[in-house]
């Protein structure tokens, strides 16, 4: 209890002498980790835009025209056999004839008591995946059963909104790795901050490292110090960086629900939850004491007396 109360001591005096440091630091390293967390927030979100709308993702079975009801009857016991799909529901002509009519009935009243309107459309087949549509090899599984199944007997064309979902998915892959590639660099570039910051309190503190060093103090004890200072650095930044996400966040979601076009989509958001946060928090500390120890590994190898030498 002592050393952790002599630690705290002497974080408030590298403090009080490096105030203007301190804080350029603790301001850096914080939107450092605010841009890791948009970076996280962003891609939990997306993800779970992919879920929301991956399970509601069917694939059309379009029927030729001609086709026997035995021979109907035999496709629909095939798609039930399958165990990877579900929700396997028949839609005749006149049903998908009518719902055409219902959804286009404010755009062309006239439409629905027109006797010359024909029935374009044919009868189809709605399936969908066990599980929905989620990840990148969901959607490469979904791609592979649709050819599978466009070669049926009976199906005239398939259809399951390939260009969207394909397109959606290339882009939350290219999103991920990018955004993986800058947090490593952020994660870098946050290292070496504490790490120079922990390096100008160590300057500053030539003489007593020197003192310690003498009087055969350990390593832990000249270390600790410094790491615990980085480790307290790095947990207020993440705190901080978590504050000024959650206020963008909520902005931007207030933003949206005040539109109807978006609305359904903001229910889809939310924030990190408790484990997440307190996940990060520990991150940055974790960080913030790596990056001092790695400014201070070599303290008690006679550092102070060489740097006194070289004074």
């Amino acid at each position: 209890m002592a050393s952790i109360m002599d630690d705290l001591r002497s974080f408030r005096r590298s403090w009080i002498h490096h105030t203007a440091m301190q804080m350029a630091t603790l301001t850096v390293t914080a939107a450092t980790f605010a841009v890791v967390g948009f970076i996280f927030l962003a891609g939990m979100n997306l993800n779970r835009l992919i879920v929301a709308w991956g399970e509601g993702v069917e694939i059309s079975l379009y029927l030729k025209e001609d086709l026997s009801p035995e021979k109907t009857d035999a496709l629909k016991s095939i798609l039930e056999h399958r165990s990877d799909l579900t929700n396997i529901r028949f839609i005749a002509r006149e049903m998908a004839t009518e719902k055409f009519k219902t959804q286009m009935a404010s755009y062309s009243p006239g439409l629905l008591s027109d006797p010359d309107f024909a029935n374009p459309f044919p009868a189809s087949f709605r399936v969908a995946l066990k599980g929905g549509v989620k990840t990148d090899n969901d959607v490469k599984h979904l791609e592979a059963v649709a050819e599978e199944l466009r070669l049926k007997d009976g199906v005239e064309d398939v259809s399951f909104g390939q260009s969207w979902i394909r397109n959606y998915s290339e882009f939350v892959s290219a999103i991920s790795a990018s955004g993986g590639t800058l947090v490593m660099v952020l994660i870098l570039g946050s290292l070496f901050v504490i790490g120079n910051s922990i390096r100008m309190s160590v300057a500053g503190r030539r003489d007593e490292i020197e003192i310690l060093e003498l009087v055969g103090a350990t390593s832990s004890m000249i270390r600790r110090p410094f790491v615990m200072e980085g480790a307290v650095t790095g947990g207020a930044a993440a705190i901080l960086a978590l504050s000024l996400n959650f206020g963008i966040f909520a902005w931007q979601l207030s933003k949206l629900n005040s539109s109807l076009i978006f609305a359904r989509l903001a229910a889809q958001f939310s924030f990190l939850g408790i484990l997440q946060i307190a996940g990060f928090v520990i991150g940055g500390m974790f960080l913030g004491a790596l990056g001092a120890w790695l400014a201070v590994r070599s303290l008690n190898d006679g550092w102070a007396a060489s740097q006194g030498a070289r004074a």
